[in-house]
């Protein structure tokens, strides 16, 4: 499939999503796929000289393996609208790239999981990632790439799964301490694809709080630097929101000033 094929295809299967970028959905269908990124391929030369770069300016990052989606399409099922997508396995070098090139049209989006962490009160509590990590000083919903860790013997891909581990690695939050609710939020906005559980906690949103940061501080390698309380839309000014989580939050919380 080439990439005009591809977006194509996505325009189609998106058709069925209002402005807002979101649509609710019962289940997620994810599996992988063999085959190349022809991108990657094609970019080969302009990304490893573009990772040394990164590298010569960041030694933290990493090399590791992800999935980016491939294609996908939203389907009527019993339980409800289902998000079915195809995972195709790339690195973080040509991710990166192709991010920092403004993601042009290139046969796949940056498909990932999201936690939307919500406390007794209903607000939402978001992390701040640390300098030097993809999202640098950026606020979003604590979660991450689809890697090898995430999927199943099968191929297909435990979303879920990697919500709750992305979870626990950044905010030491787990499953025990959350409700998680039905179904998924799934946030469309430019090349990314957010697909975001909600957890619900008994805990007030400061509690909360208290609990990340006692994670972050008993991590220096930490991705996250803050936790951050948003009660209102208005509480985004100034925090420097990653995109798709503005575009989520603005739906959660459509009281604009």
């Amino acid at each position: 499939m080439n990439d005009k094929d591809f977006e194509a295809r996505l325009h189609r299967a998106t058709s069925a999503v209002d402005r807002t970028g979101i649509v609710e959905i019962a289940k997620c269908r994810l599996r992988t796929i063999e085959g190349a990124w022809g991108f990657q391929a094609d970019e080969a030369d302009r990304i490893d000289a573009h990772w040394r770069r990164r590298q010569a300016e960041n030694l933290r990052m990493f090399n590791g393996a992800i999935f980016l989606m491939r294609e996908m399409e939203l389907t009527d099922e019993a339980e409800g609208t289902a998000l079915r997508a195809s995972f195709v396995r790339s690195d973080f070098k040509s991710y990166l790239y192709w991010r920092e090139q403004g993601f042009p049209a290139a046969g796949v989006r940056d498909g990932f999981g999201s936690a939307l962490i919500r406390s007794a009160e209903g607000h939402v509590v978001l992390g701040r990632q640390r300098p030097g990590n993809v999202n640098d000083g950026a606020a979003y919903l604590p979660g991450g790439f689809i890697d090898a860790s995430d999927v199943l013997p099968s191929g297909e891909i435990d979303i879920t799964g990697s919500i709750l581990r992305e979870l626990d690695e950044e905010t030491g939050l787990r499953l025990a301490d959350v409700t998680l609710e039905p179904g998924f939020l799934v946030t469309f906005e430019r090349a990314q694809v957010s697909i975001a559980c909600e957890l619900r906690s008994a805990l007030p949103a400061a509690a909360l709080r208290a609990r990340m940061m006692s994670h972050i501080a008993d991590d220096p390698a930490s991705e996250l630097v803050d936790a951050v309380i948003v009660r209102a839309f208005a509480d985004l000014d100034g925090l420097g929101v990653a995109p798709y989580a503005q575009r989520l939050l603005g739906w959660l919380f459509p009281e604009r000033p």
